[in-house]
């Protein structure tokens, strides 16, 4: 099983141990990155595999893997992971929609920002439940079934906007030269589902892993799903340990994740500007798209096995966003 908490700059510390509380108490874990790391077949090994599977048939084909030296991973993987990572996002497509008064005829009324400066963060917090299996001796396939929630920072400071005619679509009524900052906090939560798939091996000690993962949630507060894409390539090194009952691995990789989303709120329309209260009303509803400035980062980790069927690990990722893993995992 897995746990991921995220934290990002603009949370306090008395956040921060809240959702730690919160995500611990829920007694549920996710095989997620216990999968994600695992070293599957081993060629040209000296390692011997000492608990007997569950079951015999899997991993698939691993009886005619079985020569000299070749070891099969044990089928079956769970564990609890906790992970934060902070990252800049990019905002764009602001638009501000309001509703024209009864005499204008309670017409949809937009305007867009010209111009943007701004600062934006997001994160999130996630509690999933991820079952894994090795099909075949390097190829091991997990759902992920789960529960998230974040929040999104869009901190835009505003220099002009255009209304569109609510008369005449695809004209402009006006521009307007004016100035005011969008801050809030918008939080979300839902649902999240989705599956992932790892292929690895290891020959001597190089161990070589590859992981692709694919997330939607499923938002209360945001329109639309959020889909996550993830894709992590990594290579690695087994470092001899003086216990014999113990192994560590060491791997530099790069992590891919795609986790573009739409944030949405409200905003006093006379803080805009107050020539357009008769236009949109006291009240207008907001709403953009935030992208990361980066979708790639370094991974620098590690994992240390006890009796092939333990397994702690830390993964920490740097360049473009900065991130920390740290779990358990048990196969069988």
């Amino acid at each position: 099983m897995g746990l991921v908490f995220v934290i990002y700059r603009k949370w306090n510390l008395k956040t921060m141990f809240k959702n730690i509380i919160i995500l611990f108490a829920v007694l549920v874990s996710t095989a997620l990155f216990s999968q994600s790391i695992a070293t599957g077949i081993r060629f040209k090994s000296n390692e011997k595999t000492e608990k007997e599977p569950l079951v015999g048939f899997l991993p698939l084909l691993k009886n005619s893997f079985q020569k000299t030296g070749t070891v099969s991973p044990l089928p079956f993987g769970v564990g609890v992971v906790g992970m934060t990572y902070q990252q800049a996002y990019t905002s764009s497509n602001l638009i501000i929609k309001g509703k024209t008064s009864e005499e204008l005829g309670s017409l949809d009324i937009y305007a867009r920002a010209d111009t943007l400066q701004q600062n934006t963060v997001a994160g999130e917090s996630s509690v999933i439940f991820s079952p894994g299996i090795w099909v075949l001796p390097f190829l091991n396939v997990y759902g992920i079934v789960g529960y998230s929630s974040g929040q999104i920072n869009p901190d835009l400071q505003v220099h002009g906007i255009t209304v569109e005619n609510p008369f005449s679509p695809g004209e402009d009524l006006l521009t307007l030269d004016t100035s005011f900052v969008l801050n809030d906090k918008i939080k979300y939560q839902g649902a999240t589902y989705g599956f992932g798939t790892s292929l690895s091996m290891s020959y001597k000690k190089m161990f070589f892993n590859i992981d692709y993962r694919y997330t939607v949630t499923k938002p209360s507060d945001l329109d639309g799903n959020l889909y996550k894409y993830f894709l992590s390539p990594k290579v690695g090194l087994s470092v001899d340990t003086k216990n014999q009952n113990t192994k560590l691995v060491a791997w530099v990789g790069v992590l891919y994740l795609s986790n573009n989303h739409s944030f949405k709120g409200e905003i006093t329309v006379s803080e805009i500007a107050p020539e357009l209260v008769p236009y949109f009303g006291e009240k207008a509803e907001y709403s953009g798209d935030i992208v990361a400035k980066s979708n790639w980062n370094m991974l620098l980790g590690s994992k240390l096995t006890v009796g092939n069927c333990h397994n702690v690990f830390v993964e920490a990722g740097f360049v473009n966003r900065l991130q920390l893993s740290v779990g358990y995992s048990f196969v069988f």
